[in-house]
């Protein structure tokens, strides 16, 4: 529910009328969709989607951008992934109607080798791929749904082997070649475990406890698995002692919020970079040697103007950069070694006691120079604040209360003396009465919203940054004011009271804005019987609850295609369980 009287600030995705992409050199480029790179050493280039699905090849060189047509792909992909090679590039394209593969393969220079179609006979969701960009000889491996199962496949020339098979989704399965063979991690109701395949034979190593965010990186001929707990702990496991070794290399409050792991080699060493699409951070770590260094590194953060999606780059100088895109698909250069960003640690806050309430924008900006900003709020995201009447001198902006919507803020530096501008910072941001609520999902049920007595565990769907208040008792209306920690998402309750209804009031407030969310009062009964719990059946209990809430995202994404396809595909893959 919206709450009048209220505006706060939120990232979002917003959808404007595509526009041309920007001259060569200049930054941010504009109405390009950045494609994911399965990284395995330092990349000095970069591949992009337009609105035309046309495939650009990109590279930085003296701190502009080069970019390249390639092709024009006749389809939308719905998955597109790009494999850095010893002799070139790989795209590999996937379109799950028509049940199709595209292999492209390119050299150093952006020119074509290989391309082929093939026909698939299931869906893939996930994928790594190697080619010989001469001969062809390509093969893939498949995180797949195939009748029902989920599958991890080994693709060769239109042969297919099934390395695994789960009537249950493989929640994280991080999967990759190495050592002849295939390494993945695949989750089971007992946990998480890392396997590696090869000619068939499987050897299988459970993981202590539960991880997130992770990647496998050979490095030195030793597979690693490098992740992140759900308490900011980033962790490092190898078998290459038959057994499962494992090392904490750090552990940050920071790192909660990490949602990608990527390491990389740069400079003869090993960089483990940490990003999330919702912190506006990126965080380092530097191995002279790995997993045991000579000298311990330490935890370097680069802050950014913006929370984004960051692709780390290397230059022709050598020197390590990253792609920022925001999303309004507006891509930023950012290096980590001289930072770029005049403009970063960009915070607002309302002022509640005016009526209506007055938003506050701040930013920090280096300390010992003389700067001048000028500004634009607007809905086109690219627009540029030209008008010199609106130069103020302090690094804060105040704007009144505006209609709900999708709004940019385009803010621009002048250096007072020497009179040079910064380049313009985009900036989008949404405004509206509230964050949204908080979903949650009760854990381990002996019958549906029904528990055993003892303690109450929930999970919360759509986990955010921000402060989260939460209560259990026998009201219907109760407003919680004990906050909780739930950086993890994961949430328990003792039950002293035994048999009986019970509510879990939970909100979340906003970090930046303050403002509260609406509360979900969710009601929960504790059985007066002391049962052992049937793991297959609170299972499916489980996938009725998320049954349930997918067709409310089904109702609620009403009139956007892309949102309601995507929590039907989701939905129809639980509900194919459930048969």
């Amino acid at each position: 529910m919206l709450r009048r009287g209220f505006i706060s600030v939120l990232l979002a995705a917003l959808c404007f009328i595509p526009s041309a992409v920007r001259g060569e050199g200049e930054w941010p480029i504009s109405k390009l969709r950045l494609i994911r790179t399965q990284w395995s050493s330092w990349i000095t280039r970069f591949f992009a989607l337009d609105d035309n699905n046309r495939l650009m090849y990109g590279r930085i060189i003296d701190q502009a951008s080069s970019l390249q047509p390639i092709t024009q792909f006749r389809r939308n992909p719905d998955l597109i992934k790009h494999f850095p090679m010893e002799d070139g590039d790989l795209i590999v394209t996937v379109y799950n109607p028509e049940k199709i593969m595209h292999f492209l393969a390119m050299d150093f220079t952006g020119a074509v080798k290989y391309s082929n179609e093939f026909a698939l006979g299931y869906n893939v969701y996930d994928v790594d791929a190697r080619v010989n960009i001469i001969a062809g000889n390509p093969s893939c491996l498949f995180y797949a749904y195939d009748r029902k199962n989920y599958m991890i496949k080994y693709w060769s020339e239109n042969r297919t082997h099934d390395i695994m098979v789960s009537r249950e989704p493989i929640d994280l399965m991080f999967l990759q070649w190495a050592d002849g063979g295939v390494h993945y991690v695949s989750s089971s109701p007992s946990g998480l475990t890392w396997t590696f395949w090869k000619n068939g034979d499987y050897r299988n190593f459970p993981l202590p406890f539960p991880i997130r965010h992770a990647r496998f990186y050979n490095f030195r001929n030793t597979m690693h698995l490098i992740g992140i707990d759900l308490e900011g702990g980033l962790w490092q496991f190898d078998v290459s002692s038959g057994a499962l070794r494992q090392n904490l290399l750090e552990k940050d409050p920071r790192l909660t919020y990490v949602e990608r792991v990527i390491p990389l080699k740069f400079n003869k060493e090993l960089n483990i970079i940490l990003t999330g699409d919702r912190i506006s951070s990126a965080y380092r770590l530097v191995y002279d040697d790995f997993p045991r260094p000579r000298r311990k590194p330490k935890l370097e953060e680069r802050r950014l103007f913006w929370p984004g999606k960051l692709y780390p780059i290397i230059d022709n100088t050598n020197h390590l950069n990253f792609l920022l895109e925001t999303d309004i698909r507006h891509i930023f250069l950012e290096t980590w070694s001289a930072p770029t960003a005049i403009i970063t640690d960009i915070d607002w806050r309302l002022d509640l006691k005016r009526n209506p309430p007055v938003m506050m924008v701040h930013w920090a900006t280096p300390k010992g120079s003389e700067y001048a900003y000028r500004y634009l709020l607007d809905q086109n995201p690219d627009a540029e604040p030209l008008n010199e009447a609106k130069l103020i001198p302090s690094n804060t902006l105040q704007f009144s209360a505006r209609k709900e919507g999708a709004y940019v803020l385009h803010l621009q530096v002048r250096n007072m003396r020497t009179g040079s501008y910064s380049r313009v910072y985009h900036i989008p941001i949404v405004w509206q009465y509230a964050p949204p609520e908080p979903e949650v999902l009760l854990q381990q049920q002996v019958a549906p919203r029904m528990i055993s007595p003892g303690t109450a565990n929930f999970l919360i769907h759509n986990l955010m940054p921000g402060e989260y208040y939460a209560e259990v008792d026998t009201k219907p209306d109760t407003l919680p004011k004990k906050k909780i920690k739930a950086s993890s998402g994961r949430i328990a309750f003792k039950l002293p009271r035994g048999a009986g209804r019970y509510y879990l009031h939970i909100a979340q407030r906003d970090l930046r804005s303050r403002v509260l969310s609406g509360v979900n009062h969710f009601l929960f009964f504790v059985s007066p019987f002391d049962v052992d719990e049937d793991p297959t059946l609170a299972e499916n209990y489980r996938r009725i609850e998320e049954i349930k809430r997918l067709r409310r995202k089904i109702d609620a994404a009403e009139g956007d295609p892309a949102a309601t396809q995507l929590w039907i595909n989701r939905l129809q893959e639980i509900e194919a369980q459930l048969k």
